[in-house]
């Protein structure tokens, strides 16, 4: 520091500063450069690299078919499902939206939607709408719920419940769009697959129920937990690489949907070769009001039926008036330690038997709480019993 700029410090004046100096000072306290306006061409890129037509300023939609194979067309009713039986017959559109975000939040919205259905000659028709700008949204909206038609129309998607549909229902509000999406019957099928395969599965993903039911294994499939990083790109750089991979993984996620529906309503009627639990199916078809389906289930399941399952049979039995049966399923638990089973027995000898022995015995086999209630009661009863013995022996005299 020469003598000068020791009397400016003193001074408290600034030292000049070099032109490139300022330069970079101005730059930085200049706001962050705005994106470029949007060409309209830049849709008509985006819509060449992805085979679609663009149909307003912005919006494209893409149609495909896709044909099943004759064992996709096995003739299994979709509806034939415990949530959806008791339901009059609808059309089903299958469900599935990209986001520009991972959370539920007001400013994330979908960018990317597909739908299918099948048509009379059981092909799916399959119609994805991509947002090529913000403006287009209302547009996209407006057109899905055209697609989706009147009331006689069913939802199906795979975690739409909680992710999907309250996100377009939102977005609808937004746009003042008036048709309310989450209105319509809905079936999320990722709690039909949790309920019948969680007990055999490491996860219940979408991909993981497509490799273990449908065979497919997805190939260079961009994660759905890209696709936001796909739709900035974009908008920022007009890259039309990861949209196209994104609007394959859109089109993969509806064609298993409807595939899945199918083969879960196999299952679910006890058509299915890979192992499942008939336990939680059985009782949600008793849940849903048909005992007969769910006695069915439970009976052919055999050995692979599990102790709660084995438990709800017997249940179903004793309903019926059908003693006999219980007890076979009771005594088979007992055998193998069931505290629950042994409740059952002891109850079936005091209070059918009058067996008095027999019930303290089964009671001694339940858990502690219930085996020192019900023996301390029993045993009461049994020292009760010569006393009474002897009184009717003497008015019989």
């Amino acid at each position: 520091m020469n003598i000068g700029d020791r009397l400016r410090q003193l001074r408290g004046e600034a030292r000049p500063e070099s032109d490139d100096a300022l330069a970079t000072r101005l730059q930085r306290l200049r706001p962050p450069a705005r994106h470029a306006t949007m060409d309209p061409d830049d849709c008509s890129v985006l819509g060449t690299a992805l085979a679609a037509e663009q149909t307003t300023d912005g919006l494209l939609i893409r149609e495909r078919h896709y044909r099943l194979s004759p064992a996709s067309c096995v003739g299994v009713d979709p509806s034939a499902l415990p949530e959806t039986c008791r339901l009059p017959p609808l059309d089903w559109l299958y469900i599935d939206t990209e986001t520009t975000g991972l959370s539920s939040g007001v400013g994330n919205l979908a960018f990317m939607i597909g739908v299918a259905r099948f048509s009379a000659t059981d092909q799916l028709e399959v119609r994805q709408y991509v947002l090529g700008r913000y403006a287009a949204e209302r547009a996209m909206l407006t057109d899905l719920l055209a697609t989706v038609g009147t009331a006689s129309t069913g939802l199906v998607s795979y975690n739409g419940k909680s992710f999907d549909l309250p996100l377009l229902a939102n977005r609808c509000r937004m746009q003042r769009v008036a048709a309310r999406i989450d209105t319509l019957p809905h079936l999320d099928l990722m709690y039909t697959v949790r309920r019948a395969y969680r007990r055999h599965w490491p996860d219940c993903r979408l991909q993981t129920a497509e490799r273990r039911l449908l065979g497919l294994q997805r190939v260079d499939d961009l994660p759905g937990a890209q696709a936001p990083a796909a739709w900035r790109t974009w908008l920022c750089e007009r890259d039309t690489a990861a949209i196209a991979r994104v609007l394959e993984h859109n089109f993969q996620d509806v064609v298993s949907l409807a595939l899945l529906h199918r083969c879960l309503a196999g299952a679910y009627l006890g058509q299915a070769d890979s192992p499942l639990d008939h336990a939680a199916i059985g009782r949600a078809w008793l849940d849903a009001g048909d005992p007969q389906r769910a006695q069915r289930i439970w009976e052919n399941a055999g050995e692979s039926l599990s102790d709660d399952g084995r438990l709800d049979l017997a249940r179903l039995y004793r309903r019926q008036g059908d003693w006999a049966s219980a007890e076979t399923q009771w005594l088979a638990l007992y055998a193998r330690g069931n505290a629950a089973a042994s409740l059952e027995l002891s109850k079936l000898h005091e209070h059918r038997r009058r067996d008095l022995r027999a019930a303290m015995r089964y009671a001694g086999s339940c858990t502690p709480d219930e085996r020192n209630t019900r023996c301390s009661r029993l045993r009461r009863k049994l020292d009760a019993t010569p006393q009474l013995t002897l009184r009717l022996s003497l008015r019989t005299r």
